[in-house]
């Protein structure tokens, strides 16, 4: 082994910087969290239940991911994991704020029907 040339796991180490790619995390996260919430709203004022309500929890999720995608094209940059933060992680908990603010206006707007 070479002591003057760093190895790969050495160079992707230190490719990103700690701070930033913890602010990226935040600002996605928030994203998805404001997302989650108005699409739930949506859901529920429509009436949307069961399945079809999951369908379109599912329809908004892709397309805010691709909506991301196209803002930041390659993700390898800003996150770790790549394509999979700005696509996968966050799923579950975009769709607890989902269910909270579908049930929320749901119960408001079509309690009385």
């Amino acid at each position: 082994m070479n002591q003057g040339q760093p190895n790969q796991q050495d160079q992707e180490a230190h490719q990103y910087v700690q701070q930033h790619v913890m602010y990226n995390g935040m600002q996605l996260q928030y994203i998805r969290s404001c997302f989650a919430a108005i699409a739930g709203s949506a859901a529920g004022i429509l009436g949307l239940t069961n399945w079809s309500g999951f369908l379109f929890y599912g329809v908004s999720w892709s397309v805010l991911s691709a909506l991301l995608l196209l803002k930041a094209p390659s993700p390898s940059k800003h996150f770790m994991a790549g394509w999979q933060d700005m696509v996968v992680n966050g799923a579950m908990n975009g769709l607890l704020s989902y269910i909270l603010f579908h049930t929320l206006l749901y119960g408001l707007v079509h309690l009385y029907q």
